[in-house]
Parts: structure tokens; sequence; C-alpha cells
């Protein structure tokens, strides 16, 4: 099987990063983060025109080697697409609680912290 890559003119030299949502005609993004202790994670849950996902690791350290999480920074890194927001998220939220041990129920949009 042959890897998957983002072609090298999309390759943004002076910001060192890759111009992925350009590639990927993305047209929105949220933000999914725990700043609450010591070690801090943000990551992107970002839509797809077409309606895929893929979560970015948009600072390009956060995340560092994470299954599933493109870093746009890392020319060889290249997203994990998913079918909805909501299995996009799920897999965020894992990602995030495994860096910083924040409980992954805490960090779903959804979350009330009045459903404790």
């Amino acid at each position: 099987m042959e890897k998957k890559a983002i072609p090298l003119e999309y390759w943004d030299t002076a910001r060192g990063r890759f111009k992925s949502h350009l590639y990927f005609d993305t047209i929105n993004h949220v933000h999914i983060s725990d700043y609450s202790s010591e070690k801090s994670c943000d990551l992107m849950l970002v839509c797809c025109r077409d309606g895929r996902w893929y979560i970015e690791d948009n600072w390009g350290g956060d995340a560092e080697g994470a299954a599933d999480v493109f870093n746009p920074y890392d020319n060889n890194s290249y997203p994990t697409f998913f079918e909805t927001m909501e299995l996009a998220e799920r897999r965020a939220a894992a990602v995030i609680s495994s860096i910083t041990g924040i409980d992954e129920r805490r960090l779903l949009l959804g979350h009330s912290l009045s459903d404790d």
C-alpha cells in the first residue's frame, strides 16, 4: 500500500508547514483543548467540504506522535479521516486525556459541568 502524502507544492516554506486547509478544502474547525494542568493540549477538529473530519495538532507539538492526529509541521504526516465530527471529537478527547490526564467526558463539546 502506497503511503499517502500531501503534495510538496502545498508546503509553505516561510511558515514551515503544510497549507493543509487549502489542500483538503476545509470549511470549518473547532478547537478542543485542556489547559487545566501543567501539561496542556490544544487540537482542532477540522471539517472538509466533502464532509470528512480530521484532527490537527495546530501548534505542531501538543500531541506529537499521537495516532490519528495530523501535524501540519511534519512533512511526513497525513490526516486520518473520520466520517463524523463526533468520531473525530471522541478520538481527540482520548488523545488529550492521555496527555493531560483530564477525564475525556469533560472535553466533549456537549458536556456541561452540571452533568457531573
